[in-house]
């Protein structure tokens, strides 16, 4: 599986499993690479406020193709 396939799958997952999976994954690389486990949590906490102010229409969020032409612009 291509890095593109797997964003593909995430990307089609519902909001709050991205968000779950998102913490998963900061908590699995805090284990692996010594990040501090509060920084961790604050991000996931973040992440999950960011999806209900998304689900009740208080921001507007930036369709993730978009974002991701800005990161891979940037990278060249």
């Amino acid at each position: 599986m291509t890095l593109e396939q797997l964003e593909a799958e995430v990307l089609a997952l519902p909001k709050d499993s991205q968000v779950i999976l998102l913490a998963r994954l900061l908590e699995r690389l805090g284990q692996e690479s010594g990040i501090d486990q509060e920084i961790t949590a604050s991000w996931a906490e973040e992440a999950q406020k960011r999806d209900e102010d998304m689900n009740t229409n208080q921001i507007t969020g930036i369709p993730a193709e978009e974002v991701f032409q800005r990161v891979r612009a940037s990278l060249q």
